[in-house]
């Protein structure tokens, strides 16, 4: 098992325009949310070195796929007027072209995400510097969710290419803060990776709830490996 020191993000607002057709004139969200990163970090037999097994690991998969470990946040305003977020939605499209023509690549995947469930009781927006790392590249996560206890922040499709996380607004938790993201990709070995992110947002007026997202225009380029 390591821990692994997640780089600082660089951030940027976002618009979240709406998806209401036709458009409103008034940007509602506007400065509301600022997304931080994506920043990728290859993992690499020097980054795991000081655990025997996960070194194991790497070498075993080293002939067919690379791993990287990709780190985000969403940072959102604590006293913004009304009406108040219900949901924010960050999602992770993952996708591989291979480097030789006509070469056949499987699909990236998100192996592990962190966090994967958080409750009411724990601190959502709590500083996570480091990610821990156990068995074959899953992130050791410290604390569980007991049956019925509402959740303020879960990942979602894990082991698929289209990953993402879901923070909730519930009655005793408001949205609010820096929550801070983190998963390791399986990639394709010789093939250039990439991770577009888009971001979500849901408001609710009386019984309807009006949705806005943004799209990152230029995904994130993990590293090609010949």
């Amino acid at each position: 098992m390591i821990d692994v020191i997640l780089p600082e993000l660089p951030e940027r607002e976002l618009a979240l325009l709406s998806e209401e057709t036709p458009q409103p004139s008034d940007p509602r969200l506007a400065g509301r949310v600022v997304l931080g990163g994506p920043v990728a970090l290859p993992v690499t037999a020097e980054l795991v070195e000081p655990d025997r097994d996960l070194l194991d690991f790497l070498e075993t998969e080293a002939d067919n796929a690379v791993y990287h470990l990709v780190h985000l946040s969403v940072t959102c305003a604590r006293d913004a007027p009304a009406p108040a977020l219900h949901s924010v939605n960050l999602d992770v499209t993952l996708t591989a072209e291979p480097v030789r023509r006509g070469t056949t690549v499987f699909p990236p995947v998100a192996w592990s995400m962190t966090p994967r469930q958080l409750t009411e009781k724990a601190d959502a927006t709590a500083p996570a510097f480091a990610a821990r790392l156990g068995p074959r590249l899953g992130f050791r996560h410290g604390v569980r969710t007991a049956y019925g206890e509402r959740m303020c922040l879960e990942a979602r499709r894990e082991l698929r290419s289209d990953p993402g996380w879901e923070i909730r607004h519930t009655p005793a938790v408001r949205i609010g803060g820096t929550y801070r993201m983190a998963m390791v990709v399986r990639a394709p070995r010789g093939a250039v990776s990439r991770a577009a992110v888009a971001v979500g947002a849901t408001v609710r007026e009386g019984h309807t709830l009006h949705r806005f997202r943004e799209e990152l225009a230029e995904p994130l380029r993990l590293t090609a490996l010949q």
